[in-house]
């Protein structure tokens, strides 16, 4: 028998560099195409949570550490135009009446009266006559008014009232969503935790609608009892009775309404 000799393929010639250097200019273009489009996807992902919140930030569970109601000291001011020669109308007039009640409830300090430097100095000397007449009226002294000068309204003359109080806010912005609550491209929702923005109108509503902010931070102490009421109470409850407040007329009730 005779012995079969295996010959090897020759070997493939290298591609002269000329060529390798035209096939990476060919597919160049390509390449960084494929990396622009990946980063815009990337990016676009980074910018959904909204703009001062990471998305992969964890937050707190309890919607008023969320957003939490701060209280803090703010100025109160209103503009009262120049008056005419027959003194303020009623709509100005009521609302500098209602602007110094809110003064001698919330205010702290003196009430002051910015004057502008570029109006007519009779007009600006008749306007704010007229607003320590109504002020005085509402119980606010001349001594409790202190006239600076300063830019009032941008575009008409007036007379800025204003004054310092405490008000309550809250800190956060509503409206942000760091992640998707539907949970398609994370499993954020998948932990069964409330979303972001949970509680921030609840707590917004309640800063504002509490008249006093301290009220935020504390409790009011309790109010005297009255002894009277107390001593029919305990009697009735003697005599086997029903200690609570009998009303004369009794309610429409919803079956007879009907």
């Amino acid at each position: 028998m005779h012995a079969i000799r295996t010959v090897p393929a020759p070997a493939r010639p290298a591609p002269p560099a000329m060529e390798t250097r035209a096939m990476f200019s060919r597919s160049a273009p390509r390449l960084l195409a494929t990396a622009a489009v990946l980063a815009l996807a990337v990016g676009g992902c980074a910018k959904r949570g909204g703009a001062g919140i990471d998305a992969q930030a964890s937050f707190p569970d309890a919607y008023t550490e969320r957003h939490p109601i701060v209280i803090g000291d703010v100025s109160k001011s209103i503009d009262v135009f120049l008056a005419a020669n027959a003194g303020l109308d009623h709509r100005q007039k009521e609302d500098v009446k209602d602007f110094v009640k809110n003064f001698k409830e919330s205010g702290k300090g003196a009430l002051v009266a910015t004057l502008p430097p570029a109006a007519p100095r009779a007009a600006v000397q008749h306007t704010l006559n007229e607003i320590r007449k109504v002020a005085g009226a509402g119980g606010v002294s001349a001594g409790m008014i202190r006239v600076a000068s300063g830019p009032t309204h941008p575009t008409a003359a007036s007379v800025r009232l204003s004054y310092a109080a405490l008000e309550a806010k809250v800190t956060s912005k509503c409206g942000q969503w760091p992640h998707d609550p539907a949970g398609s491209t994370t499993l954020q929702s998948w932990e069964n935790k409330p979303y972001y923005n949970l509680g921030c109108a609840n707590q917004s509503m309640m800063a504002a609608q509490v008249a006093n902010p301290i009220d935020h931070v504390r409790g009011r102490p309790e109010a005297p009892y009255d002894i009277q009421r107390r001593l029919l109470d305990i009697e009735a409850v003697r005599e086997n009775g029903d200690p609570s407040t009998q009303w004369p007329t009794e309610a429409t009730k919803i079956n007879k309404s009907l």
